[in-house]
C-alpha cells in the first residue's frame, strides 16, 4: 500500500486538507447565520423603532389639537369666572351702596 514514506506524506496532506475545508465551511456557514441572524435584529429594531416615532408623532398631534381646544376652553372658563367675579363684586357694591343710604336716611330722619 504505502512503498515509500512519501505516500505517507501525501496521504496525511490530503487529510489535512480536507479536514481544513470542512473547518472553513463549517466557520462559513456559522459567519452566515451570524450575519442572518444580525439582519434580523436591526430588521426588527427598525420596525419597532418606526412604531415608536409614528407613536410619538401621534401623541405630538393630539397633544397639539388639545392645546389649540384647551386655549378655547379656558378662555371660556375665564370669562365665565370673570363674569361670575363680577356680579359678586357688583353684588356686593350695590349692597354697601344700599347700607350708606340707608344709613343716611336714618341719620337724616334722627336730625
Amino acid at each position: 500500500m504505502f512503498t515509500s514514506s512519501q505516500d505517507l506524506l501525501y496521504i496525511v496532506l490530503s487529510l489535512s486538507i480536507l479536514w481544513f475545508t470542512v473547518f472553513l465551511c463549517w466557520l462559513l456557514y456559522q459567519a452566515a447565520r451570524v450575519l442572518r441572524n444580525a439582519n434580523n435584529i436591526i430588521e426588527n429594531l427598525t420596525q419597532k423603532l418606526e412604531l415608536i416615532s409614528e407613536a410619538v408623532e401621534f401623541i405630538r398631534k393630539k397633544i397639539e389639537s388639545m392645546s389649540s381646544h384647551v386655549g378655547v376652553v379656558g378662555k371660556l372658563a375665564s370669562g365665565v369666572v370673570e363674569k361670575f367675579v363680577m356680579s359678586r363684586l357688583s353684588d356686593r357694591l350695590e349692597d354697601r351702596l344700599k347700607e350708606k343710604e340707608q344709613k343716611k336716611t336714618k341719620a337724616k330722619k334722627n336730625s
